[in-house]
């Protein structure tokens, strides 16, 4: 984990204020642990969006490989059954 502060879970209540500021003013990232163990993390609101729309553009990408793999397929079904897939594929 790369530029990450680490703080005990436990700490969260007594200091949560202190926290959520430093995430915001230092836009780095506040692991919490347990037991010596990563469980979670804490955010700005700029890096969650960021991480939304990464994982949206990588399902977009797969959805994309998906219909390019099919559409390799469907070139070897006969005409009339091609045309009935593109139809069905892509309005």
């Amino acid at each position: 984990m790369l530029n990450t502060n680490t703080i005990p879970a436990r700490n969260l209540q007594k200091s949560y204020k202190a926290i959520i500021e430093a995430v915001k003013t230092n836009k780095q990232p506040m692991v919490l642990t347990s037991k010596n163990k990563p469980q979670v993390a804490i955010v700005s609101l700029q890096d969650l969006e960021r991480i939304q729309k990464s994982k949206a553009i990588a399902a977009s990408l797969e959805i994309l490989k998906l219909a390019e793999d099919s559409r390799e397929e469907l070139k070897n079904l006969p005409a009339d059954l091609r045309l009935k897939a593109d139809e069905i594929l892509y309005g």
